[in-house]
């Protein structure tokens, strides 16, 4: 079975997207346990978005994976046209 990468900086950027998700969290957690949830709500509010940003990222990917490929021709028609 053949695996393709396509964009590596694009996996790369969601590691790096997901990894500061995870992070902001256990410093949220921290922060609940030693200052009350009040003082550790927009870092868990930071964690949740960079986690809604993830999914939007992998939405769109999976979007354009779907799209048929155009060559330049096509592409000239769909946009005079479509």
């Amino acid at each position: 079975m053949k695996m393709e990468q396509k964009n590596p900086k694009r996996n790369l950027t969601d590691i790096i997207v997901f990894s500061l998700s995870i992070v902001a969290f256990i410093i949220a957690v921290h922060q609940t346990i030693y200052y009350g949830f009040g003082y550790a709500y927009w870092i868990y509010m930071i964690s949740i978005a960079l986690l809604l940003y993830l999914q939007i990222r992998k939405a769109k990917k999976k979007q354009e994976e779907s799209q048929p490929k155009l060559n330049r021709r096509a592409k000239r028609f769909m946009d005079r046209n479509g």
